[in-house]
């Protein structure tokens, strides 16, 4: 199904009925190392295109990819403090590799053995598969 939009404005709204203008969709550009891209809905007479703009990503967002890599080198004391800078466990993973640490209910494990996640399987309620850091 294609999609419609009609304005709203200065914005677009995107419409079910089968009423509204066609939606002219558009590939993402390719996006550099520190940028981000983003698009806007433009009604441009008979109809609604995509437009993306490619801006670099804020500084709190480098701040916490800097953050984030410098984690992975953290010993398991200092990387307890900071929790939330690790991946956060979910079952959806391809896979967990032994000795890699997670975050989960604001506590940081670290994997035993190389597994799939699977329901049953969350850090907190498989010993066998993972251990709490303490700080």
């Amino acid at each position: 199904m294609a999609l419609r939009g009609v304005s709203v404005g200065p914005s677009v709204r995107l419409v079910t009925d089968g009423g509204g203008k066609p939606v002219t969709e558009t590939d993402q550009p390719e996006v550099p190392v520190g940028f981000a891209a983003s698009y806007t809905l433009v009604d441009v007479g008979e109809r609604i295109e995509q437009v993306w703009s490619v801006e670099p990503r804020s500084r709190g967002e480098d701040a916490l990819t800097v953050a984030t890599m410098a984690a992975k080198s953290l010993p398991d004391a200092d990387a307890a403090m900071v929790p939330l800078l690790y991946p956060s466990w979910y079952v959806g993973m391809a896979e967990y590799r032994a000795g890699e640490r997670v975050e989960r209910g604001g506590s940081l494990y670290r994997c035993l053995q190389t597994h799939q996640p699977r329901l049953g399987t969350e850090p907190e309620a498989t010993t066998s598969l993972w251990e709490a850091i303490e700080g």
